[in-house]
Parts: structure tokens; sequence; C-alpha cells
């Protein structure tokens, strides 16, 4: 759907109406409650925007909800970045690369399709899913390049680029998962960056993990099923490229 007629707010009643009569429960969390888990990266990339931001959470206890140490029913946690539009913020798109950007909720949107399916199908499995969902606005209030907002976990981080969005919102969406869930894996789906088009084409998505049987797991569930994916280096010597001086990464 366009951005005009799927917000935020509107992708989260979304969820609960695609998910409604399943055996999976959806949970919205408002601006306030962001604020009140100090989601400070969801905050500021969401507070630019009219429609201010949501945390989509949908629970799936197939198995039977966990007890305190039961490491056989934790769940798989799927988090998917719900960017409803993505104008690139202050540091704004050219005009010709913004007109698709309602697609910048694709991950969002198959996670929730993915606990549709789960819940239809009946699966003895636990799974939870995350979904930040937040529009990158312009506006008086829009984050600025040079900004340092503070992560739900506590890190520092400092906004070089704002239409580097989504790598914020799935920090925080991943650390809310974690808090809450312990997950035994977590899995995140994004339309992140075009450089993922450069390396591999239309033909698969990237895998980025330091998992190899994960890693190795994924790639033959897309030989197996056509939704090719294809892995790129997670390697220590980029971590030179998130030094800050004036916070703990950028």
């Amino acid at each position: 759907a366009p951005g005009v007629d799927m917000t935020p707010s509107k992708l989260a009643k979304a969820a609960k109406d695609a998910l409604n009569g399943t055996a999976t429960t959806v949970k919205v969390l408002s601006a306030s409650e962001i604020k009140k888990e100090k989601m400070g990266l969801l905050e500021a990339v969401g507070k630019g925007a009219s429609d201010k931001p949501r945390l989509i959470i949908m629970e799936y206890w197939g198995a039977g909800k966990p007890t305190a140490g039961a490491k056989k029913q934790a769940p798989i946690a799927l988090i998917g970045k719900g960017m409803t539009f993505d104008s690139g913020g202050l540091n704004v798109k050219p005009a010709g690369a913004m007109h698709d950007m309602h697609l910048d909720m694709s991950g969002g949107a198959a996670m929730i399709g993915a606990m549709r399916a789960i819940a239809k199908l009946g699966l003895k499995q636990n799974v939870v899913a995350v979904v930040p969902a937040a529009e990158n606005s312009i506006s008086a209030e829009s984050m600025r390049a040079g900004d340092i907002a503070t992560a739900m976990n506590g890190t520092t981080v400092e906004i070089i680029h704002t239409d580097a969005e989504g790598r914020l919102v799935l920090a925080d969406a991943m650390t809310y998962a974690e808090k809450h869930y312990q997950p035994r894996v977590m899995l995140d789906a994004a339309t992140l960056t075009g450089a993922a088009l450069v390396a591999l084409g239309q033909h698969a998505s990237a895998v980025m993990t330091k998992d190899q049987s994960l890693e190795d797991t994924l790639i033959a569930l897309g030989e197996e099923t056509g939704d090719l994916t294809w892995p790129l280096p997670l390697w220590d010597e980029y971590k030179q490229h998130l030094k800050s001086s004036r916070a703990d990464i950028t």
C-alpha cells in the first residue's frame, strides 16, 4: 500500500487484523511505551513523522510457553524492518530513489505473513516476531546528522547519515527480543541497503551471520524454496568503520 495508507499505526492494525482468529497474540507498544522501554534508536528514527513509531510484538507458543531455564522451548525470534515510508530523513534521498520507499516495510510485512502462516499451519514451534514500525520523515522534529541517540541496551550511537535508519530500528527490536524472550536463534529481514543489490542483483537475498551452521541452513532452505540467499562477510576488519570519537559507535 502507498505510504499514506500504511503508516506505523495502520501497520500495527493490519498486523492485528492479519492474525485475528489465530493462536498468535499481538501486542503493540505506543510511542510513550517505546520511550518507557528506553528504545532511543527507534524513537529517534520515527520522531519526525506525525504518526509516531510503534513496536509490533507477535507471540506464538506452538510448543508450549517455556518455563524458566527450559532452553529447548526457547523461541525462534523473527525481527522485521517496518519502515512504512523512508524519505531518507534530513539526508533526503534523490527524488528518483524515493518512489518505491513504501516498500521499506517489506521485512516487517514478511514477518507478519510468516507468523500468520505458522499459526495457520499449527506448527509445534515457539516463535515470536518483533516489528519496529516507523516513518523516516522530514520535519522540525526529525533526527539530525550528528545527533547521538541511546539504544535500548545503553549503547550510544552517533547518527552520521539519517538514511541509515533501518539498522537503528532493528537494533532496538533485537534488544527487546533478547530481553523479553531469550530466543535460541534470531533472524532479521530488512530492505537494509542497495549495496546488497549491487553485490547479488535481484536473484538472492544477502545473509550476514557469524554462525556457520545457521548460514548453511539458510542457504539450503533458500535452494529448497526458490527464495535464494547468499552469504556476505562479517569480518572484524569492518569494525573500524563503526568507530566514533563522540559515541560508542557510529
